[in-house]
């Protein structure tokens, strides 16, 4: 059915407002690639370029909508591709999502409205086509202004998060394009028109639910894209967590090259992204060694906070000459300001004399090390338990002594070692780790605590790791030389 060339040049404008609408959505949400002005002229162009391909369609057939809605969403499309930043995969959803928009919203609301202002049974009129015009300007600034402020900032966040993976999400918006077009087309095929009374309330009816469909459906989609970009960008920031209390570690072994009287070597590894253990080593001055290990209560990014904290706190707290009690007492009250959380620290922290062997500890409710004397076994150290860190204020910590020998050896860990689990439930245990330590022939400390690990992971299999995993050994090898001494 052809029609007078002004008809056909309204209703060409009246489709072509929807590609309108479909680029100020695209606009409003993508990273322009050319500046403001060029991306306008371009719009321009191809908005153009969509109003003579539809008139040329509507030309030979009034109701050819098939070269005009889709040729024009086509071309939007297009312009989402040609002038904007981010994936391809992500264009074309934005693309796809802003013209599916545009034509519900000119099909049900628009079309809706119509049908009760104007009844003619042929809408193909100079009258009813200005007045669909008018109706769609008010819709489409209604539903824009609802996408700007109520989605748009949602939509960047996912675009953002999930920019590189969106293809696996363009099939759905695309079939729900056609779909509707196709319901449409099949619709009006069948004589359900809003213009006409006596099928008005049946197309109100019928539209209504293909569009509450769409739009579950949709939601649906966008759901799981949005939660996928929240899981994605937790993963990203627990990445970078993780770098960072990696980094916090010294990590470069051998720590010292530069002194011989000591060998040291330590590993962490967290149950999760990030952990609550953590371990230190560094000297207090040139002849005496600190070494600390402790385990947060708690697991993942809050107790990864707290252990950053008292990490800072026990080395800022080491002085030269302070007894490592008054250290821990100091670290416990600091702790237990605005600790909210109620989160404590577990901690063993031992000074070694390089000049004498003697070595102060002091325990804070941790794990019992290990100490091995020259060519002997390892046996667990004697030590008082001590109340955890930041657990209450005011608790005084005293500190004890041992001689270490050149050979003698310590091991620290804690309690994510003995108490690894099997899948029948069973822990690993202390009296294994003993059985581990003394069962090599003393390697390099290197090659002692790989071999401690690879012992755990065989005893626990399968099983999910429940707790961080850190241990830290020392080698006493020599006495430093006494200041002064010819």
């Amino acid at each position: 059915m052809t029609a007078e060339p002004q008809i056909t040049a309204l209703w060409t404008l009246a489709v072509t407002l929807s590609g309108v609408l479909s680029a100020l959505l695209i606009n409003t949400t993508l990273q322009k690639r050319y500046s403001g002005p060029v991306t306008l002229a371009g719009w321009a162009a191809t908005l153009l370029v969509g109003y003579g391909l539809a008139y040329f369609a509507y030309s030979l057939n009034i109701t050819n909508d098939l070269v005009g809605i889709i040729g024009v969403s086509a071309l939007v499309w297009v312009g989402a591709i040609m002038l904007y930043r981010k994936s391809m995969s992500g264009k074309l959803f934005v693309g796809i999502m802003a013209t599916l928009i545009a034509n519900v919203t000119t099909f049900f609301f628009c079309g809706t409205t119509l049908s009760f202002i104007d009844t003619t049974p042929n809408p193909y009129n100079l009258h009813t086509i200005g007045t669909f015009i008018m109706i769609k300007l008010v819709w489409f600034s209604a539903f824009f202004a609802m996408y700007y402020y109520l989605a748009r900032n949602t939509i960047i966040e996912v675009l953002e998060s999930l920019d590189g993976r969106m293809h696996q999400y363009l099939p759905s918006p695309v079939i729900s394009f056609f779909g509707f077009y196709i319901i449409n087309m099949v619709t009006n095929r069948l004589g359900v028109f809003p213009a006409v009374p006596e099928m008005r309330y049946i197309f109100i009816i019928f539209y209504g639910v293909i569009c509450l469909i769409f739009v579950f459906e949709y939601w649906q989609i966008f759901s799981s894209v949005f939660w996928s970009s929240r899981a994605l960008k937790t993963e990203a920031e627990l990445s970078i967590a993780s770098k960072i209390q990696r980094d916090m570690l010294p990590s470069t072994f051998p720590a010292f090259p530069d002194r011989a009287e000591f060998d040291i070597y330590a590993t962490m590894e967290p149950a999760k992204e990030v952990g609550g253990d953590f371990y230190d080593f560094f000297l207090v001055d040139d002849t005496h060694l600190a070494v600390v290990i402790a385990d947060v209560s708690g697991k993942g990014v809050p107790a990864a906070l707290f252990m950053v904290i008292a990490k800072t706190l026990i080395k800022n707290q080491t002085q030269p000459g302070l007894p490592l009690g008054e250290v821990f007492s100091r670290v416990n009250d600091q702790l237990c300001e605005n600790n909210g959380e109620n989160m404590f620290v577990t901690a063993f922290m031992g000074v070694l004399d390089l000049e004498t062997g003697s070595l102060e500890y002091v325990n804070a409710g941790h794990n019992p090390p290990l100490i091995m004397k020259k060519d002997g076994d390892f046996t667990y150290l004697k030590l008082r338990p001590g109340f955890i860190l930041a657990g209450m204020e005011g608790i005084p910590y005293r500190s004890d002594k041992l001689t270490m020998n050149e050979g003698d050896r310590l091991y620290l860990y804690t309690d994510g070692v003995t108490e690894a689990t099997n899948s029948r439930q069973k822990l690993f245990g202390d009296d294994r780790l003993q059985a581990t330590l003394n069962s090599g022939k003393h390697p390099p400390l290197q090659e002692l605590l790989p071999f401690i690990k690879k012992d755990i992971d065989a005893f626990v299999g399968d099983a999910e790791q429940f707790d961080d995993i850190t241990m830290l050994g020392l080698e006493y090898r020599s006495k430093a030389s006494r200041k002064g001494s010819a």
